[in-house]
């Protein structure tokens, strides 16, 4: 039997990334583990909130002449986190799991990678975005790189897939974002 003590989900807030949520609190009662909750602010969404105030320098931020307190931006969007999962899940979703909010800022695949190393997780549910024949085709996703770049194994969850609910039911990821 495989051993999951730690699992790392990311979200950007998306329905899409609740249902991979939903679905790794699950492994986790199943297994005893607990849940790291990844959320990345990315530069590009630093700029367009106003909080331009940061420079990326060769391995890190630093701030610029008159800096907003990073650890207080992180404080407030960990914050955050933590009320959107406590609004978006149901008690019994939560019930007996360990769930950590986490809050990087940086590039999305490279932060999700390095959270995966730090916190020694033993696996990364990710659910995928719906893409056309020809999107799949002319773009690579964060799933697939985060997959090439891992420590650990990563599962991805397809909208269109279907889970079996505790009753027994199968339903798909679609049905799960809303129903679970």
């Amino acid at each position: 039997m495989i051993k999951i003590g730690k699992i790392l989900v990311p979200t950007d807030f998306s329905n899409v990334s609740f249902a991979g949520i939903r679905y790794a609190l699950s492994l986790a009662k199943d297994h005893g583990a607990e849940v790291f909750v990844c959320h990345v602010v990315s530069r590009e969404i630093m700029r367009n909130r106003g909080w331009d105030d940061y420079q990326y320098i060769g391995s890190g931020w630093v701030p610029s002449p008159q800096p907003v307190a990073i650890d207080e931006l992180i404080g407030d969007i960990t914050t955050d986190l933590a009320r959107v999962l406590n609004d978006m899940l149901e008690p019994e979703q939560r019930k007996g799991v360990r769930i950590v909010p986490l809050v990087r800022i940086g590039k999305v695949v490279d932060e999700i990678v390095s959270a995966a190393k730090e916190t020694q997780c033993d696996l990364i549910v990710m659910a995928s975005r719906e893409r056309s024949w020809l999107g799949r085709l002319v773009a690579t996703s964060l799933t697939q790189q985060v997959v090439r770049l891992a420590p650990c194994p990563v599962l991805s969850i397809q909208p269109w897939a279907q889970v079996k609910t505790g009753g027994g039911e199968r339903v798909s990821i679609r049905q799960l974002q809303l129903a679970a």
